[in-house]
Order: structure tokens, then sequence, then C-alpha cells
């Protein structure tokens, strides 16, 4: 299994959902020449699969590619396959955990409260996801958190924006979810590519600043 430093190098992650795989592909690879550490493809994008390798094979497998949105410990196996790196729940779910265990892939178990994601630790999370972090509070809850449950691995997701990253990985956030901040269903509707990685770009920037405080 690899690390969570090797698969989340700069400590930002692309979460791509849409229901074009071709316009998520190309979005895919545009948002890694921008700076894009890691890609989450989750499994309501057609043929995700299918993408995994796409994207492998197109960038000679130099990008961390993770599978998202897993509820069957069987898609671990799947992921697998593809060569995912990684798996990530939209939920607390321990049979996916130990399907990771098996298959010697990170796991990314989804938790929201103080109690749950003990849980997820429990049940063998690499890192816990915490799902969706905005609506909650967004910094100052990871920030809350940090004082009883200081140390813990999240993984931060759901309506984070770009002016984000470096404060969540001040607080020691590892990784850090961009879905419709950088995939936005308006961008890949008009395949704006060079705007996906121009936002990748500033992305990575923000990471960049964070990490050299």
């Amino acid at each position: 299994m690899k690390t969570i430093e090797a698969i989340f190098p700069n400590g930002v992650c692309g979460v791509l959902r849409t229901t074009d795989p071709d316009a998520g592909f190309q979005a895919c690879l545009a948002a890694i020449e921008g700076g894009i550490g890691t890609i989450e493809i989750t499994t309501t994008v057609p043929s995700c699969f299918e993408m995994v390798r796409g994207i492998l094979a197109t960038t000679g497998g130099k990008t961390p590619i993770g599978v998202g949105t897993v509820w069957d410990p069987g898609a671990v196996r799947d992921a697998k396959d593809a060569g995912a790196d990684f798996v990530v729940t939209p939920v607390l779910l321990p049979e996916v955990a130990e399907a990771c265990r098996q298959e010697d892939l990170l796991c990314v178990l989804s938790a929201l409260t103080p109690t749950e994601i003990y849980q997820a630790r429990l049940a063998g999370a690499a890192l816990v996801k915490v799902f969706p972090i905005t609506p909650v509070g967004g910094i100052e809850y990871i920030r809350s958190l940090n004082g009883p449950m200081g140390g813990v691995p999240y993984f931060v997701s759901g309506g984070v924006e770009v002016g984000h990253i470096a404060d969540y990985l001040r607080l020691g956030v590892r990784a850090v979810g961009l879905t419709n901040s950088l995939f936005s269903a308006e961008a890949l509707a008009h395949r704006d590519f060079d705007g996906i990685r121009r936002k990748a770009e500033r992305a990575a920037e923000a990471a960049a600043s964070a990490r050299g405080d």
C-alpha cells in the first residue's frame, strides 16, 4: 500500500462527478496539467473504471488515482484491477475498509460526527473524509475537532473552494477534495478545459503556499 504522502503529494484531490465520461476524462487531464496532485473518479461516472485505466495510461501512471462513492466491497477489487491507489466511501462502511485491507488499497471512509470519525479509524480508515464539510462549519469545524481529536488524518470534501485550501492544510488536513469548484457542471458542459487548468494552477499554488509557511 502506498503512503498518504505518496497518494496525496500536494494535498489537493480533484473529485470528478459527471455523466459525460469524455468531457470528464479531458477535464481530469487538464486538472493534472494544472498541478492537481491526485484525482478521484466516482462510481457515478459512466465507465469509471475504464476512465481510471485511461488516465493512468495517458499520464504514465504518474498521478495517483482513486475511486470514490464506493458502497459495495466488491467494487474495491474492480478499483484495484483498474490500477487505483485508493478507495473512498460516502459514509462509514467497515466492510469496504476490510476489502481495502485485503486488496492492499488505501482506504478513505467518510464520517461527520466525532463518534463516526472515531469509528472510522477503528474500522481501518487510513484517512477520514469529513463530508460534507462546508455545511457543518468548514474550517472552524476542523479547528474544533483538532482540540480533542488532534492527529486524525483528515480528508475534507463537500463545498470546498480553492480559497479554502491553504487554511485547511495549515490545520493539518492531509487532503482537500475539490468537486464543483474544480469540475463545475458549466465547465464540463462547455468543455472549458483551459478554465479547469487555470483553477488547478490556483489550487496547486494555494497548496504550495500553505506548505511553504
